[in-house]
């Protein structure tokens, strides 16, 4: 997924109440943006963080700009969730998600919905529709991320969606999205939610499928290009 504009450079004064943050652009000038990430972002955040930000001048917006990405560690990490289902689509289009592939119709779930995406097979092929659930990947130990970061009530939400899609037939999948290339895998990390570990690891048991995902990111744009493996 190409960029459609230049990022802008700026530097992070603080992160608050989850979709705002206060920033110093280059220039020197402050600006509050957009942040579109519901996770804890721990290491992305940290105050005086490189980041790059999108522009988009329309009047409905308030704030014009949108926070796309922070540098940690040398390395760029996406943090703007709100293109998720895009990465994925693009994902499953071009191949990389081979197991996603061969529906003759893949679409968004509706916005109000706990899950992402569907694909639909071809009439009469005997195939089921797959309900596909997206949860962003961030927090890192050493070479490895961790999931879940928290306790999230979506998480539980999305975990019922998913298996009345197992209890009809249906193929059920969770994609786990790391924004970042420099991780060797995902682990669970069961300290952080126990409860809702015990439940995905019950419903994998019974079918649920989870894919991993690592991109490439620069300040050209963001592409799923790496398979993870996931560990419990």
């Amino acid at each position: 997924m190409d960029f459609q504009s230049p990022l802008y450079k700026a530097f992070l004064i603080k992160r608050y109440s989850k979709v705002l943050a206060d920033v110093h652009l280059e220039s020197g000038e402050a600006a509050t943006v957009f942040c579109s990430n519901t996770t804890r972002m721990l290491s992305l955040s940290e105050p005086k963080t490189e980041i790059y930000l999108s522009y988009r001048n329309k009047d409905f917006r308030r704030l014009q700009f949108i926070w796309e990405t922070a540098v940690v560690n040398g390395s760029m990490v996406g943090v703007n969730m709100n293109r998720q289902k895009d990465l994925i689509i693009e994902a499953v289009m071009n191949g990389t998600i081979y197991e996603l592939g061969g529906y003759a119709k893949i679409e968004k779930a509706e916005t109000s919905s706990y899950l992402d995406i569907i694909l639909t097979p071809q009439e009469n092929s005997g195939y089921p529709v797959c309900k596909v659930a997206i949860a962003p990947v961030y927090q890192k130990d050493g070479a490895e991320l961790l999931y879940p970061d928290g306790i999230e009530v979506a998480n539980h939400h999305t975990l019922k969606h998913l298996a009345a899609a197992l209890q009809a037939g249906e193929r059920a999948v969770l994609v786990l999205l790391a924004q970042r290339i420099d991780c060797i895998g995902v682990r669970a990390q069961w300290t952080a939610d126990a409860s809702y570990m015990v439940d995905l690891k019950d419903l994998y048991d019974k079918g649920l499928e989870i894919i991993c995902c690592g991109c490439s990111v620069s300040l050209q744009g963001i592409w799923v290009t790496a398979r993870l493996p996931f560990m419990f």
